[in-house]
C-alpha cells in the first residue's frame, strides 16, 4: 500500500465542552429559578430570553447543573454552587462545523460576559479527528494496534464489524475510537458531512473516523486550560496521539510489538492536518435536516399511505383535507396541539 492511497477528507474538532467560573449575578439566578418552578409545573420546557437570544428552559437538571437552556447553536447549564464550575456549555456539532471553532468560542464568550460578567472559560472535554478513505479496519487488526491503554471493545451494526473503542471514556482522561464515519452519518442524519468531505470523497467507498476523546485531566498534563491555549496545541496533542499513545503496526516476528513498524495508513493519519473547515451555518443545518427528512420518509410515505386507503382518500391532495381534520380531532382528545408537537422535535433535532 502506497502513503498517498489513503486519503485524507477532513480533520479537527468534532466536540468541545466548555466551563465557566463567573459570579452569577441575583437576579439572572432568580429568573432562572423562577421559570424552572414554572417549567417543573408545566412538565415542558419555557421560554427564556437569554444575551438576546430565545432559549428553551427546561423542566429537568442536566448532569450537575440545576438550570438547562437549549438553544439550536447550544446547551447551556448553571448551578449557584460554587464547588464546581458556574456555567457549562456544549456547542452542538453543527454549529462548531457551520461557523468554525473559533467563531464559536468567541459567540460563546460574547453571550455568556452579555449576562454573568466576566467569564473565565475552560475547556472539559475536546475531540479531535480525522477521517480517511483508503483504509478499512477489521476486528482482526485489533491486535494490531500498539496503545498505553488496554481496553478495546469492537462495536457492531446489524451483526457486522463497524468500529474499535480503545481505552475507557470513563476514565477522564484519553479514549479513542475508530469506526464507519458513512454509516453513523447515514444512521444519524447529519449529511453535512459529505459537503465537509469535499470533492475527493469516493461515494462507492467507506470513510473511516480516528477520533480521539481528551478530558480535563489529560489537557492540564499538557500544561493547557483556556479555549485559546487548547486549539492552539490541537496539533502537538494529535502529534503525541497518533506517535505516543495509540499506533498501527505491522506484526512481524519480532516478539517485541514496539519495533514492529508503523503501518502506512496509520502514517496518513499521523498526518492529518488537524485543520477544522466550516460549512456555513445554513449549510450545515440545512444539510442536517435533508439527512434526517431522508431518514424518515419511507416510513412517513407507507403511514399515510395506510392513512390514505383508511380515509378513501386517491390522490395526495385528497388525503391533506382528510389529514387536516383527524389532526384537529387529534389534537383535541389528547390535549396536545401540533404547533406544541412541532415545537418539541424542533427542540430534539437542535433546529433553528
Amino acid at each position: 500500500m502506497q502513503l498517498d492511497s489513503v486519503v485524507e477528507l477532513t480533520s479537527g474538532v468534532d466536540a468541545l465542552y466548555l466551563s465557566g467560573r463567573a459570579a452569577l449575578p441575583t437576579d439572572l439566578l432568580a429568573t432562572l429559578d423562577a421559570l424552572r418552578l414554572i417549567a417543573d409545573q408545566q412538565e415542558g420546557p419555557v421560554e427564556i430570553v437569554f444575551g438576546g437570544l430565545v432559549m428553551q428552559l427546561q423542566p429537568r437538571e442536566w448532569g450537575l447543573y440545576r438550570y438547562c437552556l437549549d438553544h439550536p447553536y447550544a446547551r447551556l447549564g448553571f448551578t449557584p454552587k460554587s464547588k464546581i464550575p458556574e456555567i457549562r456549555v456544549q456547542p452542538r456539532a453543527e454549529f462548531l462545523h457551520g461557523h468554525g471553532i473559533e467563531n464559536v468560542v468567541e459567540w460563546t464568550r460574547t453571550l455568556l460576559e452579555s449576562e454573568c460578567g466576566a467569564v473565565l472559560l475552560e475547556v472539559s472535554r475536546i475531540d479531535l479527528f480525522a477521517d480517511v478513505q483508503g483504509w478499512n479496519v477489521t476486528g482482526d487488526d485489533r491486535h494490531e494496534f500498539l496503545c498505553r491503554a488496554d481496553a478495546r471493545n469492537l462495536f457492531e451494526n446489524a451483526e457486522e464489524f463497524n468500529g474499535l473503542k480503545i481505552g475507557k471514556r470513563e476514565s477522564g482522561t484519553i479514549s479513542a475510537r475508530l469506526y464507519d464515519k458513512t454509516i453513523e452519518s447515514a444512521k444519524s442524519g447529519t449529511a453535512y458531512w459529505k459537503e465537509l468531505w469535499g470533492e475527493q470523497f469516493d461515494p462507492a467507498r467507506s470513510v473511516l473516523r480516528v477520533e480521539f476523546e481528551l478530558h480535563r485531566e489529560v489537557l492540564r498534563q499538557f500544561g493547557v486550560s483556556t479555549p485559546d491555549e487548547v486549539l492552539a496545541s490541537s496539533g502537538a496533542m494529535w502529534h503525541y496521539l497518533t506517535h505516543e499513545w495509540l499506533t498501527h503496526r505491522v506484526p512481524t516476528s519480532d516478539e517485541t510489538r514496539s519495533r514492529w513498524p508503523v503501518s502506512i495508513p496509520w502514517q496518513a493519519v499521523q498526518r492529518a492536518r488537524i485543520a477544522g473547515e466550516s460549512l456555513g451555518i445554513e449549510r450545515a443545518y440545512g444539510a442536517k435536516q435533508a439527512g434526517v427528512l431522508a431518514n424518515l420518509m419511507p416510513s412517513l410515505v407507507g403511514q399515510l399511505a395506510n392513512f390514505g386507503a383508511l380515509t378513501g382518500s386517491v390522490s395526495t391532495l385528497d388525503l391533506i383535507p382528510h389529514l387536516e381534520r383527524h389532526l384537529y380531532l387529534y389534537s383535541r382528545t389528547s390535549g396536545r396541539s401540533m404547533p406544541s408537537r412541532i415545537a418539541e422535535k424542533k427542540e430534539k433535532y437542535a433546529l433553528p
